[in-house]
Protein backbone atom coordinates (compact mmCIF):
# COMPACT_ATOMS: atom_id res chain seq x y z
CA UNK A 1 0.00 0.00 0.00
CA UNK A 2 2.90 2.33 -0.42
CA UNK A 3 2.87 3.22 -3.46
CA UNK A 4 -0.94 4.12 -3.50
CA UNK A 5 -0.05 6.13 -0.30
CA UNK A 6 2.81 8.17 -2.64
CA UNK A 7 0.26 8.42 -5.65
CA UNK A 8 -2.35 9.60 -3.58
CA UNK A 9 0.31 12.17 -2.02
CA UNK A 10 1.58 13.75 -5.96
CA UNK A 11 -2.05 13.52 -7.08
CA UNK A 12 -2.73 15.61 -4.44
CA UNK A 13 0.05 18.38 -5.09
CA UNK A 14 -0.66 18.25 -8.76
CA UNK A 15 -4.09 19.80 -7.51
CA UNK A 16 -6.48 17.92 -9.36
CA UNK A 17 -9.07 15.95 -7.99
CA UNK A 18 -8.69 12.06 -8.92
CA UNK A 19 -10.97 11.53 -11.44
CA UNK A 20 -9.47 14.83 -13.32
CA UNK A 21 -5.92 13.53 -12.84
CA UNK A 22 -7.16 9.83 -14.40
CA UNK A 23 -8.50 11.58 -17.76
CA UNK A 24 -5.27 13.82 -18.13
CA UNK A 25 -3.27 10.12 -17.14
CA UNK A 26 -5.65 8.62 -20.01
CA UNK A 27 -7.06 5.47 -17.85
CA UNK A 28 -10.32 4.98 -16.38
CA UNK A 29 -11.52 6.64 -12.86
CA UNK A 30 -12.18 3.33 -11.25
CA UNK A 31 -9.02 2.15 -12.34
CA UNK A 32 -7.38 4.65 -10.86
CA UNK A 33 -9.69 4.69 -7.74
CA UNK A 34 -8.87 0.69 -7.44
CA UNK A 35 -5.18 1.32 -7.43
CA UNK A 36 -5.33 4.20 -4.77
CA UNK A 37 -7.70 2.19 -2.35
CA UNK A 38 -6.38 -1.83 -2.87
CA UNK A 39 -2.55 -1.15 -3.80
CA UNK A 40 -0.64 -1.00 -7.04
CA UNK A 41 0.44 -4.16 -7.20
CA UNK A 42 -2.44 -5.81 -8.93
CA UNK A 43 -2.68 -2.99 -11.51
CA UNK A 44 -1.69 -3.47 -15.12
CA UNK A 45 2.08 -2.15 -15.77
CA UNK A 46 0.41 0.10 -18.11
CA UNK A 47 -1.70 1.87 -16.32
CA UNK A 48 1.23 2.19 -13.61
CA UNK A 49 3.46 3.75 -16.22
CA UNK A 50 0.50 6.25 -17.62
CA UNK A 51 -0.14 7.06 -13.92
CA UNK A 52 3.86 7.83 -13.48
CA UNK A 53 4.05 9.85 -16.51
CA UNK A 54 1.46 11.84 -15.59
CA UNK A 55 3.08 12.54 -12.65
CA UNK A 56 5.84 13.24 -14.31
CA UNK A 57 8.12 10.59 -12.17
CA UNK A 58 9.40 7.12 -13.29
CA UNK A 59 8.04 3.96 -11.56
CA UNK A 60 11.68 3.26 -9.93
CA UNK A 61 11.08 6.84 -8.63
CA UNK A 62 7.84 5.54 -7.37
CA UNK A 63 9.25 3.08 -5.76
CA UNK A 64 12.19 4.84 -4.01
CA UNK A 65 9.47 7.51 -2.37
CA UNK A 66 7.09 4.45 -0.95
CA UNK A 67 10.41 2.65 0.63
CA UNK A 68 12.50 5.40 1.17
CA UNK A 69 14.26 4.96 4.89
CA UNK A 70 13.57 7.92 6.34
CA UNK A 71 10.10 7.44 5.81
CA UNK A 72 10.03 10.94 4.03
CA UNK A 73 7.05 10.86 1.04
CA UNK A 74 7.85 13.47 -1.42
CA UNK A 75 11.39 15.93 -0.62
CA UNK A 76 10.04 18.23 -3.58
CA UNK A 77 6.73 18.82 -4.68
CA UNK A 78 5.53 18.18 -8.52
CA UNK A 79 4.91 22.05 -8.77
CA UNK A 80 8.81 23.06 -7.55
CA UNK A 81 10.06 20.22 -10.04
CA UNK A 82 8.10 21.74 -12.77
CA UNK A 83 9.09 25.31 -12.19
CA UNK A 84 12.98 23.94 -11.98
CA UNK A 85 12.52 22.09 -15.06
CA UNK A 86 11.63 25.60 -16.29
CA UNK A 87 14.21 27.50 -14.75
CA UNK A 88 17.02 24.82 -15.91
CA UNK A 89 15.26 25.21 -19.87
CA UNK A 90 16.54 28.46 -19.92
CA UNK A 91 19.29 29.22 -21.88
CA UNK A 92 20.82 31.36 -19.93
CA UNK A 93 21.02 28.51 -17.06
CA UNK A 94 20.46 25.12 -19.37
CA UNK A 95 24.35 25.06 -19.21
CA UNK A 96 25.00 24.97 -15.40
CA UNK A 97 21.98 22.55 -15.12
CA UNK A 98 22.58 20.54 -18.76
CA UNK A 99 23.16 17.37 -16.74
CA UNK A 100 20.06 17.56 -14.68
CA UNK A 101 17.66 14.76 -16.31
CA UNK A 102 20.36 12.25 -16.93
CA UNK A 103 21.94 12.51 -13.19
CA UNK A 104 21.61 10.26 -10.36
CA UNK A 105 18.79 10.92 -7.96
CA UNK A 106 21.63 12.61 -5.52
CA UNK A 107 23.19 14.72 -8.24
CA UNK A 108 19.43 16.00 -9.10
CA UNK A 109 18.76 16.56 -4.63
CA UNK A 110 21.97 18.81 -4.82
CA UNK A 111 20.75 20.59 -7.85
CA UNK A 112 17.64 21.02 -6.54
CA UNK A 113 19.33 22.43 -3.51
CA UNK A 114 21.62 25.38 -5.00
CA UNK A 115 18.22 26.17 -7.21
CA UNK A 116 16.42 26.70 -4.22
CA UNK A 117 19.41 28.60 -3.06
CA UNK A 118 19.84 30.63 -6.76
CA UNK A 119 15.63 31.15 -5.62
CA UNK A 120 16.19 32.56 -2.30
CA UNK A 121 19.10 35.20 -3.72
CA UNK A 122 16.77 36.33 -6.81
CA UNK A 123 13.83 36.97 -4.22
CA UNK A 124 16.24 39.14 -1.63
CA UNK A 125 17.94 41.09 -4.64
CA UNK A 126 13.88 41.65 -5.65
CA UNK A 127 13.10 43.08 -2.18
CA UNK A 128 16.35 44.97 -1.95
CA UNK A 129 15.32 47.13 -5.19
Amino acid sequence: MRRAEVLKKLIEETGLNTKAFAEKAGIPYTTLRSMLMRGVGGASVDNVIKVCRALGITTEEMDRLAFRPDEEVVSHSIHELAEFEAFINNPEHSLFFKDYLGAPEERKREMLTFWNFIKDLEKKKANDQ
